[in-house]
This record gives C-alpha cells, sequence and structure tokens, in this order.
C-alpha cells in the first residue's frame, strides 16, 4: 500500500521515484484507482474511471522503464482529463445529458501528446454542462469542493480542481472561456495554468468559443504546472489557431528571472462584490512580494465594455457551435434554465453586434499591449469570494467585479492561480499572476518564487 502523502507528491518528486524503479507505475495507479473509487462519488469529480486503460498504460510505462526506455517527467504520472476531450473508446458527454451517449472515435490532441509522454490516464472529470452554468448543471451532479462538501469546486472545470484537490490523481487538464480554470483552481486550493491563446491545440475538444478557448493544467505547484505545459505546448495542424513560440522554465534560476519584473495590481470592489478576507490575503500576498523586493503599484484599466464585449462574443459563438442542438430541438435536455434560454436567444445576434465586439476588442488588445509597456506582471484575486454553498445563486457570486477577467480572456492572456491563504471558514483563497501573450514562462518564474517562500500550496484537505 502507498501512503497518502505519496499520492500528493508533486510531479518533480514522483517522476524521480519512478524513474530510479524506487516506485511502481502500476502500484501508483493502483492507489489512485482505489482513492477515486472512495471518494470520487462524495466530490462527484469523476464521470468515467477509465481503469482498463489506466491499468493497461501503466504495465506499459513499468515495462519501459524497467527496460531502460524513460520518456520524461510525465513517464508513469496519473493524470485526468476534462471530459469535454475526446478519448477513443469512452463517452465524452460535455457534462449535458443530450450528449450523454456521444462517443468520439479518436484521441484529442493532448490526450495524445500525453500518452506519447507516457502519463497514464485515470478518467475524465466531470464538467458544468456545456462548459457554463451553476453547480447543479452537471449531468452526473454538482461537482463538491473537497474543502467543504456543502460548496461549489467551481466551473467549468469543476471535477479536475476537485480530483487534484483532493488526491485523485497527480494533475489534470481543464479548459476556460472566461474563468474556468482560474476558479476551480481558487475554490479547490491548487495551481492552475491558463496559457495563452493558441499555446496549447483544442484538437478533439468541445467548442464553446472559438476565439477564446484554452486549454491548461491544473496542478499541484507551479513547477508542475510548467512541467505539463512544456509536453502540451505548441503548433498543431488539427487546430489552425496554434502557434509555435519558445518556452523556457528554469525553476532555480525563477528569483533571479522575477527581479527586474515591473509589477501591477488591480483593486477589486471587494466590498461590493468580494468577501474581506479575500482582501486581506491579497494585501498580505502583495507583502510577500514587496519583502521579495518587488514594488507593485496599483494600475488603472483602459475604460472599456468588457464584460458586454467577451459576453456578446461568447454568446454568439456558442450559438453557432451548438446550433445543430437547437435545431434538432434538444436544448430542454439543458438542466440550466438560464443556459436554454441563452442557446435559443443568441440565435438572434446579428453579425453587426457582433463585429461591432470584435472591432472592440482589437482596441482593447492594443490598449491592454500598450499597458504591458509599462509592467511586465499584473496581479489580481483569482476569485473575489470562496467557494459558494451548492445551493447559492451564482448571479450574486459572479454578477460583477473582477473585470480583470474578462479582459485576460479577451485578449488571450496567459495567468496562473496560486492559493494564498484561507478564509476563516477555512476556503482556500486564489491569487492570480497574469502575463503579457506568450509570457508563460514569467508567470510561472513569479508563481514559483512565491510558492518557495509560502506553504499555502502544500495544504491539503481532510475529505
Amino acid at each position: 500500500m502507498i501512503a497518502e502523502e505519496v499520492l500528493y507528491l508533486p510531479i518533480s518528486e514522483l517522476a524521480k521515484l519512478i524513474k530510479r524503479k524506487k516506485l511502481s507505475p502500476v502500484k501508483l495507479t493502483e492507489e489512485y484507482l482505489k482513492r477515486i473509487e472512495k471518494l470520487s462519488p462524495k466530490l462527484n469529480a469523476f464521470v468515467i474511471v477509465t481503469t482498463d486503460l489506466a491499468l493497461q498504460q501503466a504495465r506499459q510505462a513499468e515495462r519501459e522503464i524497467n527496460s531502460g526506455l524513460y520518456r520524461g517527467p510525465l513517464h508513469g504520472i496519473p493524470y485526468a482529463t476534462k471530459d469535454l476531450f475526446a478519448v477513443k473508446g469512452y463517452l465524452t458527454t460535455w457534462g449535458a445529458r443530450p450528449y450523454a451517449e456521444q462517443v468520439i472515435d479518436e484521441d484529442a490532441a493532448v490526450v495524445k501528446k500525453l500518452r506519447e509522454a507516457g502519463a497514464i490516464l485515470l478518467g475524465k472529470a466531470a464538467m458544468s454542462e456545456l462548459a457554463g452554468g451553476p453547480p447543479t448543471a452537471t449531468a452526473t451532479g454538482a461537482c463538491r469542493t473537497p474543502w467543504d462538501l456543502t460548496r461549489w469546486s467551481g466551473g467549468s472545470s469543476s471535477g479536475s480542481g476537485a480530483a487534484v484537490a483532493a488526491g485523485l490523481c497527480v494533475f489534470a487538464l481543464g479548459t476556460e472561456t472566461w474563468g474556468s480554470i482560474m476558479t476551480p483552481s481558487s475554490f479547490c486550493g491548487i495551481t492552475g495554468l491558463r496559457p495563452t491563446f493558441g499555446r496549447i491545440s483544442r484538437a478533439g475538444a468541445m467548442a464553446l468559443s472559438w476565439t477564446m478557448d484554452k486549454v491548461g493544467p491544473l496542478c499541484r505547484n507551479a513547477a508542475d504546472a510548467a512541467t505539463v505545459f512544456s509536453i502540451l505546448h505548441g503548433r498543431d495542424d488539427g487546430d489552425a489557431t496554434t502557434v509555435q513560440a519558445p518556452f523556457r522554465f528554469v525553476a532555480n534560476r525563477s528569483r533571479e528571472n522575477i527581479a527586474k519584473f515591473r509589477v501591477g495590481f488591480v483593486k477589486e470592489d471587494y466590498e461590493t462584490w468580494g468577501e474581506p478576507d479575500v482582501a486581506a490575503a491579497f494585501r498580505q500576498a502583495l507583502d510577500i512580494f514587496k519583502q521579495l523586493g518587488l514594488d507593485p503599484n496599483e494600475i488603472q484599466l483602459p475604460g472599456h465594455p468588457y464584460e458586454t464585449v467577451a459576453g456578446t462574443i461568447i454568446s454568439a459563438e456558442e450559438a453557432s457551435a451548438f446550433e445543430p442542438l437547437v435545431k434538432a430541438g434538444k436544448v430542454s435536455g439543458i438542466i440550466d434554465p438560464d443556459r436554454r434560454g441563452e442557446l435559443l436567444g443568441a440565435q438572434l445576434i446579428t453579425a453587426v453586434d457582433y463585429l461591432r465586439c470584435q472591432r472592440i476588442r482589437t482596441r482593447i488588445s492594443h490598449d491592454i499591449a500598450q499597458l504591458f509597456t509599462q509592467y511586465d506582471i499584473i496581479l489580481g484575486s483569482s476569485t473575489l469570494q470562496c467557494a459558494p454553498p451548492i445551493e447559492a445563486d451564482m448571479q450574486s457570486i459572479f454578477g460583477g467585479g473582477n473585470t480583470i477577467e474578462a479582459v485576460e480572456n479577451l485578449v488571450g492572456l496567459p495567468a496562473v492561480s496560486v492559493p494564498c491563504g484561507f478564509s476563516k471558514k477555512k476556503l482556500p483563497i486564489g491569487l492570480k499572476i497574469i502575463g503579457r501573450p506568450f509570457a508563460e514562462a514569467d508567470v510561472l518564474a513569479m508563481a514559483h518564487v512565491y510558492q518557495s517562500v509560502t506553504e499555502w500550496h502544500k495544504k491539503r484537505p481532510r475529505v
């Protein structure tokens, strides 16, 4: 039997043990599968557990490593993927009842890359239906944060966040269109990386918004996120929006690298939209960066209707993506009534409005690029509130504030969410570190240095 502490080790430590043949990929996989069987029903974290595939991949990894073939740091490492990524031979439900029997007979690009790297797929993590909606809008039931089973793990990569936090896998894949990596990372007390738009292929993934969807890993720490990203990023013929750009992250050079960074921060309206504990944790994080020799300055975002522009673009592209669902008369199968209304009403968004928003988006991108001539990093709270109760009114949680989130996703900026404290109710709080396009190495270096002087990311929930 493998101790629970081992199941919470980061990739770097597990990889050393596996490479030195001190830890069996088969036994490690078996332990995660046992833990999933025991704990996932409490969390609603997994939709499908790919037991046979996982054991097959684990045995193959063990044979290869024992014979001297070591593929790299993910060889023999068990992971989970959000259920909007296709896995050959398994259901891909997109978290929605109308797609409950859907099988896409090809692996998504990210699943292929991880298989080639020797990673072991444990299963498909739950998600909010069609990557949106409140906690109850999940075909397999509301997904819960392991820190408090009465509260939401965050959407839409809800199962991915809960699974990593509860020690059901080493890392998980998620996607973000507008907050879907940052939110579960914050609510579950883990580290999530949302890369620059176009950095990781979306081939074989459900489309919500073709110009805003992004793929990223949810992990134990920033160094793990860098490891997974280094495997996944790059040009892919299956996704015409992908780009080839360099990435180099050296953990032991991080403090040296960030010393020159010009750092800004967004002062959020915590009094109206947030919680005092989140505000206090953010202030403490700023103090830590000051102690590290940095000088964070408050910034003002240029005046644009960010939320309206982002919402209109997503709605219009979503209406196009799910037009077949509407035409087939299957929208009634969507759980969330607001989402049903969006899918139907968004069909009426005019081309004029959509193009107007895209033109405003161009001006936003220009103004944000100008802002990044003055700053290298921008800090903010990942979410302004901690994980809400399952039955909470989500409009009161996400109805305003955190304008920077709309900015980041419209422009396609990279960001990482790291734990930065806990509320009085013992719920995790997230800090967001944002960079200019293709500056994943910078945001990860900043996160790594922060985690080298704090212990928040090492805390574990009692499930």
